[in-house]
C-alpha cells in the first residue's frame, strides 16, 4: 500500500509543477468506519462514527488532492464475549486523487491513496473504562501513523457544488501500543459522505 500510495503522490507533484487551472473546495462530512485491531485475537469489527471537514484541491481535470479533518471512533470487539474497545481519535488522512472522466461529467469516479496522521483522544473498554496499564499510563499510544486507499465517486449537485462518497481501507504503518511487544495495528474500513462547495477556481 505504501508503494501505491507514494507513486500516486510523486504523480501529483508532477502535474502540479505543470501549472494547470487549479480550484479549491471545501465543505462537511460524515461516515461510518468497520474497525478492528490487527493481532488481537477472536477480534471482530466494530462500527464507529467518524465526522469532520474536507478540502479538495483539483489540479487538473484528473488529479487532485483531498485533506479530511475528522473525528474519526475505532476500535474492536471481542467474538463470543462481551469484551470490547473504544479508541477515539482526531485523524488527519491526505490523499492524491485520480478522477475519471472528463471535466464537464456529472458523474466523476475516483480512486485515492494517502497517509494519515491520528491524535488519540481516549480508550475505553466496555465498561467506560480507560484502558491503561499497571502504574495508569495509557496502553495505547497517543499518536497513529497509516495509510489509506479507496475508492469514490463525486456527484454534481449544481454548478461547482459536489457530493462525494468514499469507500476507503486505512491501516497504521506503525503498532498502536508500546505497552507490549505484540504488533497491534488499527484496520479500517470506512465509508464517508460530504458535500463540497467551491472557493476559487472554475469548475
Amino acid at each position: 500500500m505504501s508503494r501505491l500510495i507514494y507513486s500516486l503522490l510523486i504523480m501529483i507533484t508532477f502535474n502540479l509543477s505543470k501549472g494547470n487551472a487549479q480550484t479549491l473546495s471545501i465543505g462537511p462530512v460524515v461516515g461510518v468506519n468497520f474497525s478492528t485491531i490487527s493481532e488481537l485475537p477472536n477480534a471482530k469489527s466494530r462500527i464507529g462514527i467518524s465526522g469532520g471537514a474536507f478540502a479538495n484541491y483539483s489540479i487538473d481535470e484528473h488529479f487532485g488532492l483531498n485533506a479530511k479533518l475528522l473525528f474519526s471512533q475505532l476500535g474492536t470487539k471481542i467474538e463470543n464475549s462481551n469484551l470490547s474497545s473504544r479508541l477515539n481519535y482526531f485523524q488527519i488522512p491526505v490523499a492524491g486523487v485520480y478522477f475519471l472522466g472528463e471535466s464537464g461529467n456529472s458523474f466523476r469516479p475516483k480512486i485515492f491513496a494517502g497517509p494519515y496522521l491520528g491524535f488519540l483522544i481516549n480508550a475505553k473498554d466496555n465498561n467506560g473504562n480507560d484502558i491503561v496499564i499497571a502504574n495508569g499510563d495509557d496502553y495505547y499510544n497517543k499518536v497513529d501513523i497509516g495509510g489509506q486507499i479507496g475508492i469514490g465517486f463525486n456527484y454534481r449537485i449544481k454548478s461547482r457544488t459536489w457530493l462525494n462518497v468514499e469507500a476507503a481501507y486505512a491501516g497504521s504503518f506503525t503498532k498502536i501500543s508500546d505497552a507490549t511487544t505484540i504488533e497491534y495495528k488499527n484496520r479500517a474500513l470506512s465509508l464517508n459522505v460530504g458535500v463540497s462547495y467551491p472557493i476559487n477556481g472554475t469548475n
